[in-house]
């Protein structure tokens, strides 16, 4: 894969993780990195951490957003209170 997707998918996980040990109080963290047919990479790092009503992203999750749209990528986080956090990325291959 190209460098710059790989480094995109390589600093979306380090963040991730980074977040979940600081924040989340997780028990459980399911990583999937999913290859599409048409070449299309996604990444996804959920956890059952403690959540929130509202994301306010940092500088962590809004320089991961900058780097996946600068390769023709998106970036989606969600998270509910009690339910844990989901980061998502999509990136071309």
């Amino acid at each position: 894969m190209p460098e710059p997707i790989e480094i995109t998918l390589y600093r979306a996980a380090q963040e991730a993780l980074t977040n979940v040990r600081r924040h989340a109080r997780a028990s459980r963290l399911d990583i999937e990195l999913a290859f599409a047919a048409g070449g299309g990479i996604r990444l996804r790092v959920e956890d059952d951490g403690v959540g929130a009503d509202q994301v306010d992203p940092g500088f962590g999750l809004l320089g991961l957003r900058e780097r996946a749209e600068s390769v023709g990528g998106r970036m989606t986080v969600q998270s509910v209170r009690g339910r844990g956090f989901t980061l998502e990325m999509e990136l071309p291959g």
